[in-house]
């Protein structure tokens, strides 16, 4: 007995089942489109603040390092004052959470020697975006105020107040000129120099000097004279230092305050007996601020890979 073949459901049916199966794939399609748009306009909005975050703490590491600098500059205790290789806090700005620390690259030691390069990190944290800046300082060389300070030029700048100089090439200490002080007619007889450049007023000022007697030992002062336009002259004057018949160095720091405008400055090398002719030779008269020593080593600032 043959079997009869299977009914199929009318044609209207099918076509309702077609339309039904069409709108549940379009509208699984829209929401499939919907959910990834939404998802990406949420990776677009974390990516866009991501870059704002890290461009944010890109700038505030570097204006930290300007910051820390400038902290640096206006304390002259901060090589006790902070710890190698150790993070200190530098406060938050525009949301972004700063801190600094300064690293010996010589020694591990930042006490030990003021004249030794210092590395200064400084880094800026903005949400989940981190950045770390570097730049290594070093201690300004001080500008000398004295002209013709290693009397290679004769006796240009040099004048002698009560005594009789020479520009000798026997006997120097550097290079192939020395002053030679002679006919001196009283202990405050000596080399003297008028400054050009105008003092501060209660700035140290670092005085170094080599002196050699042509017999001794001697007492040398040095003297740094300056004239107020409401306190007059005054004599800012060091210890008295014993020097030999040989070639000796000496120095002090002094600090000259006046009343009023500064009308004129000098320096002498005086000793406290005048029965004896000396020579002088490469000489030195410095800011002693230690406020005004430090200086960015071009070419050293870096981002470094954070940790």
């Amino acid at each position: 007995m043959i079997a009869p073949p299977p009914r199929r459901p009318p044609l209207a049916r099918r076509q309702r089942a077609t339309i039904y199966v069409a709108v549940l794939s379009t509208t699984l399609i829209v929401a499939i489109i919907g959910l990834a748009a939404v998802l990406g306009a949420r990776l677009l909005q974390r990516s866009t603040a991501l870059a704002q975050n890290a461009a944010l703490a890109d700038m505030q590491a570097l204006a930290t390092l300007d910051r820390c600098l400038l902290r640096l500059v206006n304390d002259t205790t901060w090589r006790t004052r902070y710890a190698h290789d150790t993070w200190t806090a530098a406060g938050s700005v525009d949301g972004a959470a700063t801190s600094f620390k300064l690293v010996d690259e010589l020694d591990g030691n930042l006490a030990n020697d003021p004249n030794q390069p210092v590395r200064l990190y400084a880094q800026a944290a903005v949400g989940e975006s981190r950045r770390l800046y570097s730049v290594q300082l070093r201690p300004r060389a001080p500008r000398n105020l004295l002209l013709n300070a290693d009397m290679e030029l004769g006796l240009s700048n040099w004048s002698g107040s009560g005594c009789q100089l020479e520009s000798v090439i026997d006997d120097v200490h550097g290079g192939t000129r020395a002053l030679y002080v002679r006919s001196r007619s009283s202990p405050s007889s000596g080399p003297r120099q008028v400054l050009t450049t105008t003092l501060q007023n209660g700035a140290p000022y670092r005085f170094e000097i080599w002196v050699k007697m042509d017999s001794g030992p001697r007492n040398v002062q040095l003297v740094l004279e300056v004239t107020g336009s409401e306190s007059g002259t005054t004599w800012f004057t060091s210890n008295a230092a014993p020097v030999p018949a040989a070639w000796t160095f000496i120095s002090t720091t002094l600090t000259p305050t006046w009343s009023g405008t500064l009308q004129s400055a000098a320096v002498y090398v005086l000793t406290t007996g005048y029965n004896t002719s000396f020579r002088i030779d490469d000489t030195s008269l410095t800011n002693a601020d230690p406020r005004r020593t430090l200086i960015v080593v071009p070419g050293t600032l870096r981002r470094e890979v954070l940790p």
